[in-house]
């Protein structure tokens, strides 16, 4: 059996002195073998490549009478063979290649009395079998050739344009741009698609490929100086659309195309002449740029006029979530030139005067839009935490010898250093006191409010020893709680405040004028609801308070600690959003010069304070979306 492959698949276009040749890629060639017919067992003994003249040949040859299919398949191209009631006797599975466009040839038998044979090809091409009894050849072109040279081009008559009517293209799946949903026509059905087959040894898997902008059929083409009515006629008979060309469409073209989809194709012809295309249909319209340009310039005045013939409506609207003055600006964005909204405060109503088509649209916005929100309660909780050390360690220590005219003690002559120890003994230098005498102190660094204290006293006919060591220790722990919450909708700020409010006065030109000064805890939250279901927070916390340590004129001064963040959290989770911590520590030592710095010893010799304090601020958030 021989398929007329060449009269099939080749035709010649001949166009103002050029050649055309329309070459598609996609093509399969069925021919089917009588099944039924009773044949006994064939075989496939060889399998060759070879290049007689400009064709690639792969011969099969075997005994007895050969029956089989072919299919085509793409990534990677390759050609397949089935043969029915068949058996493999060849020595290898695989024969390899040198010429083009065929890569090598691989053999199997998938199923018991069915061979099958593999041809790889470098891209897909035409291709011509013929059936001789038990041989078989598959021819390919080894490249493909103009139909002509440019020097025949230039020597051919332009024949008459009736001819190009009688030309007859392949049939071509049109590209996926003209088969969308929105389009009026369907796909062309094609030839079926050859099932996906396994390869006969290890066929690798088949991994899907990403669509394409282009994806009609490749083509081959060479023009030149051919009109450009004459090449949209050409196009006309390869998609299968209705092609209608605008009056002022003119031109000539002139391209070497090979293996290029023909909506591609198309395309740059368009580009390279300043024409666009539109689709009503199953028509593809080609027009000039300022053509369709004027058309819509046109259609938008025409539509302008019918509108402003139309007597306009004037319709109210009452609101029932929305604020009808929040709505004006966002609805003006949806009227036409002539329309207006105007809202109606003590009623919450839209008043809208309009032509009747822009009614419907402005309801169903309103539809979308005035509805019931959302509402979080929202929950927080600033901490305010104090805490206080304080340790005073301290000593004071006086000695007294008199002997006759010489004497040795503390310093006299100052009250702060007189020893609170009374002694029988009279020194000479001692200062007198009720009952007794108390001598002066060597060092006064007593604590200055002690809690506890140790003292140590002896005397002598001829001294007197004083040692006092005095001791403080506290420690101290505040905790203030502060639980501000509230209830808003959904993208609604929600303000808490509580506190005081301080009066503060001005002279300005003998006038006195009073303003008031917040010291409070203020929360401000602005929620909204994700799609997710969580918040996100708009959060402001600011805790003021009266510092009386601080005064100006008899005006306090504020302490102020705030935060201002924006988080997203959980429905009903917990955020800390903010936090200060502030720790002072003082260490006084007063000590007797030299002596308080000795070793051990000097503790005796030296005054020593210690005092820590801390305070710490921490803000927690918590949004609860409330149900319904």
């Amino acid at each position: 059996m021989k398929t007329n492959w060449p009269a099939l698949r080749f035709r010649f276009l001949w166009l103002a002195g050029a050649a055309v040749a329309v070459l598609p890629a996609s093509a399969q060639v069925a021919p089917q073998m009588p099944s039924s017919v009773a044949a006994p067992l064939a075989s496939i003994s060889a399998v060759e490549v070879a290049q007689p003249g400009q064709q690639t040949a792969v011969r099969i040859s075997g005994t007895g009478e050969l029956h089989y299919r072919t299919s085509r398949l793409d990534s990677p191209p390759r050609l397949v063979l089935d043969f029915a009631d068949t058996r493999l006797k060849v020595q290898s599975t695989k024969v390899a290649s040198d010429y083009s466009p065929v890569l090598d040839v691989r053999m199997g038998q998938p199923n018991p009395g069915q061979s099958r044979i593999v041809i790889d090809l470098a891209k897909q091409v035409p291709f011509t079998t013929q059936a001789d009894g038990s041989n078989v050849t598959i021819s390919f072109p080894s490249a493909v050739a103009t139909l002509a040279t440019p020097t025949a081009l230039h020597a051919v008559k332009k024949p008459a344009r009736a001819s190009l009517a009688s030309v007859k293209a392949p049939n071509m799946p049109l590209p996926s741009w003209l088969t969308g949903t929105d389009m009026g026509f369907a796909r062309p059905a094609s030839e079926p698609a050859a099932p996906e087959m396994q390869d006969p040894a290890t066929e690798p898997s088949q991994t899907p490929i990403a669509e394409k902008k282009y994806s009609g059929d490749p083509i081959s083409v060479n023009l030149k100086d051919v009109d450009l009515k004459d090449f949209f006629r050409l196009i006309h008979e390869i998609s299968g659309l209705n092609v209608v060309l605008d009056p002022s469409v003119h031109g000539n073209v002139t391209l070497v195309l090979d293996e290029v989809p023909w909506d591609q194709a198309l395309d740059i012809v368009l580009r390279n002449n300043g024409l666009t295309k539109e689709i009503d249909g199953n028509v593809l319209r080609i027009a000039t740029q300022d053509t369709l340009r004027h058309e819509a310039d046109q259609h938008r005045d025409l539509l302008k006029a019918q509108t402003d013939s139309i007597e306009p409506v004037t319709v109210t609207r009452v609101l029932s979530y929305a604020q009808a003055t929040t709505m004006v600006a966002t609805l003006k964005k949806f009227l036409t030139p002539r329309g207006d909204v105007f809202a109606d405060i003590r009623s919450n109503t839209l008043i809208i005067r309009d032509i009747p088509a822009s009614i419907p649209k402005i309801d169903n916005l309103l539809r979308q839009i005035d509805r019931k929100s959302q509402q979080v309660e929202i929950d927080a909780r600033v901490v305010q935490t104090s805490r206080s050390f304080a340790r005073e360690i301290g000593t004071e220590f006086g000695f007294s010898t008199p002997a006759g005219n010489t004497g040795l003690g503390g310093l006299v002559g100052n009250s702060a250093f007189i020893s609170p120890v009374i002694h029988s003994i009279i020194p000479d230098f001692g200062v007198p006191a009720s009952g007794g005498t108390s001598i002066p102190l060597s060092t006064n660094l007593g604590a200055t409010a002690p809690n506890s204290g140790f003292t140590f006293s002896t005397q002598g006919h001829n001294y007197a020893i004083d040692f006092i060591l005095s001791m403080m220790e506290s420690r101290g722990v505040g905790k203030i709680l502060s639980e501000p919450k509230g209830i808003t909708q959904n993208n609604e700020k929600l303000t808490v405040k509580q506190g005081q409010q301080i009066p503060i006065q001005t002279n300005i030109n003998n006038t006195i004028t009073t303003q008031y000064v917040d010291a409070v805890l203020e929360l401000e939250v602005t929620p909204q609801i994700t799609s997710e279901g969580t918040v996100f927070l708009d959060v402001n916390v600011q805790n003021t308070q009266i510092d009386k340590s601080i005064s100006v004129q008899g005006m306090p001064g504020l302490d102020t600690e705030s935060t201002q963040t924006k988080v997203l959290v959980n429905d009903g989770g917990t955020v800390v959003i903010g936090g200060v911590v502030i720790t002072n520590q003082n260490t006084t030592i007063n000590q007797v010069p030299l002596l308080g710095s000795m070793p051990i010893i000097g503790n005796l010799f030296k005054h020593t304070s210690i005092d820590v304090t801390t305070q710490e601020l921490m803000f927690f958030v918590t949004p609860r979306i409330l149900p319904g």
